[in-house]
């Protein structure tokens, strides 16, 4: 298999792209942050420290700016932090949030990448097999207009209605599933600690499962009712060999190639509902962290004040980025194994 390397080149350049785009929004939101953090700090200043701040007041005339201005220039000097250039400003932030986050024992990102991971690897393999399975069936059925229909319904649905109508029935109402996280309380240990992980994810799981399979049944009948038509599958047929082995030997194999583009383009649709799937069951995910960005205080005179923790989110952003473009490079890989043409 020779490498598919325009292929690759493509989904290298879209990375680069997608990452530069993310490191010029964390320089200009540091910019933005750094700016508001000395206008509030002159504010202070000028309540709590008036000696200091007429001192500040006359350095910032001498250089003939204002006194937000100079206090700014104080804060970017000290941190060495060039202002303008907005793209080592967002390096920069980058390399601190990486290393804060790192050093932080509150978060395990390894840990965290792990469920997510774990969750939408296993609900893409349901979505292939149950597609493959169901769309063979239907390939030359009558039922496919149907499941077109279910499909159409079902991408018009939001997956966190379908994921609080199943915990509203199997959950709340029938009691057989956990409503929320990944343990039982006490934790459990060994293989039965792995059951109950499986126990606990079986309805977010189902809820993907439920949004993106119609879509996999409804291709694959289309391409394989379009290789059954083809006049190798005739021959085939004319030489006496079974529907079996011509449907592992050449239909699945043409079909695959033409999946496995599908398949990436699920698995990145497949992040946005995952994210809301994560924070709906309280996995612990990335869509746990993306959501934790957004911190929640609750002032009395005022009522909840939400602040942006910019560290965070750019973290989690650009590590969503990273899983999705080594994934389509897997794909990419697999494709060139499927189809030597593809290289």
């Amino acid at each position: 298999m020779k490498l598919p390397v325009r292929s690759l080149a493509r989904l290298a350049a879209v990375y680069l792209g997608v990452l530069l785009v993310i490191v010029l929004v964390a320089g200009a939101s540091s910019n933005k942050l750094t700016w508001e953090y000395a206008h509030e700090a002159v504010l202070h200043i000028r309540e709590s420290n008036p000696a200091f701040y007429a001192e500040l007041e006359r350095n910032a005339t001498r250089e003939g700016v204002s006194v937000d201005e100079y206090y700014y220039r104080i804060l970017t000097k000290a941190k060495g932090i060039r202002t303008n250039n907005l793209l080592i400003m967002g390096m920069d932030l980058l390399r601190k949030s990486f290393d804060y986050y790192r050093e932080n024992p509150k978060y395990d990102f390894s840990h965290v990448i792990g469920i997510t991971l774990a969750v939408m690897g296993l609900a893409m393999v349901l979505v292939v097999l149950l597609g493959l399975f169901l769309g063979f069936k239907l390939a030359s059925g009558r039922f496919l207009g149907t499941v077109e229909g279910l499909a159409r319904f079902f991408n018009g649905l939001p997956s966190w209605w379908i994921g609080a109508v199943l915990i509203a029935v199997f959950a709340v109402e029938l009691e057989v599933f956990p409503i929320a996280g990944l343990r039982s309380t006490p934790p459990k240990e060994g293989f039965e600690g792995f059951l109950d992980v499986l126990w606990h994810l079986v309805l977010p799981v189902s809820t993907l499962v439920f949004v993106y399979v119609w879509e996999f049944v409804v291709t694959v009948a289309r391409e394989v009712g379009s290789e059954l038509g083809k006049p190798y599958v005739l021959t085939e047929r004319a030489k006496g060999l079974p529907e079996g082995l011509i449907y592992r030997k050449h239909v699945l194999r043409n079909v695959s190639i033409v999946l496995s583009s599908f398949t990436v383009q699920k698995f990145v649709e497949m992040f946005t509902d995952y994210i809301v799937i994560d924070v709906l069951f309280g996995l612990g995910g990335l869509g746990t962290l993306l959501r934790a960005s957004f911190v929640r205080t609750i002032v009395p005179a005022i009522g909840v004040v939400v602040r942006f923790d910019y560290r965070l989110f750019f973290v989690v952003t650009l590590s969503i980025a990273t899983i999705t473009f080594l994934f389509s490079l897997l794909l990419e890989l697999t494709k060139g194994l499927l189809d030597p043409r593809v290289s």
